[in-house]
């Protein structure tokens, strides 16, 4: 049987086919080389903006994770003004489960190691801050905190009013405040402040009685050692949940 001729015109179909699919197959094989180029440039950029932002945010965070933590029964946040860090704490009052309260320390909580000596959860109701003659004449920061420790008294532990006094009973009389030490006001919270040894200590006598001894003017961190002690020695011996019921 002879061969089936093949016609000059489909010949020339044929070459234009097979010419058309070399063409095509340039034309999709030239842009997906270049799309791959472009993926991973793409990728790359994602990964560097990436990087970027971890550089950034992940200290961002830690550093903001770090202003806030929990210590001794309160909430704190660390708060920064210009030149000044304040150690801003809030806990449930020690006497109304209804009422939080807020303290502002200058000293980290956590570091602040002022000797302590007996356990400061014995409470009267009414209270006298008592002063030294030496604190009396403070001008510091000393003096400052000493509206810290009456509002701390009054709301955060809850011993109600708050008096004035002085350890020299003349002083006393001559300002119309209470003459008040530890042997001689027994009815009443007592908190002795005065210059001398630094650190805290209650009265063996008078359990109601505590002697805040600061080094100087300038030792507010005695005063607020005290509060947080209060704060964590109180929650030990009477937990939240009994003064609720």
């Amino acid at each position: 049987m002879a061969g089936r001729k093949i016609k000059k015109q489909e010949v020339k179909s044929r070459i234009a086919d097979i010419v058309d699919a070399e063409i095509v197959e340039d034309e999709i094989t030239v842009p997906k080389k270049i799309k791959d180029n472009e993926n991973k440039m793409l990728i790359w950029f994602f990964v560097v903006i990436g990087i970027v932002f971890a550089c950034v945010l992940v200290p961002y965070f830690w550093i903001e994770a770090s202003k806030n933590f929990e210590f001794g029964g309160a909430s704190w946040v660390v708060e920064d003004y210009d030149d000044l860090r304040i150690f801003h704490g809030r806990f449930v009052s020690l006497t109304n489960p209804n009422l939080h309260f807020n303290v502002f320390f200058r000293e980290d909580p956590r570091k602040n190691d002022a000797n302590v000596e007996g356990k400061l959860d014995s409470f009267k109701y009414g209270g006298i801050i008592s002063l030294s003659p030496e604190v009396d004449a403070c001008r510091g920061e000393l003096s400052r905190v000493m509206l810290d420790l009456s509002s701390f008294l009054n709301k955060g532990v809850g011993v109600g009013p708050i008096e004035s006094g002085s350890t020299d009973e003349e002083i006393a009389k001559g300002t119309s405040r209470r003459f008040a030490t530890c042997e001689n006001v027994m009815d009443r919270t007592v908190v002795v402040v005065e210059i001398g040894e630094r650190g805290i200590v209650q009265d063996k006598m008078n359990p109601n009685c505590y002697i805040i001894g600061a080094k100087d003017c300038e030792d507010s961190d005695v005063v607020e050692r005290f509060m947080m002690k209060t704060v964590i020695d109180f929650r030990d011996s009477y937990p939240v949940e009994e003064i609720i019921e």
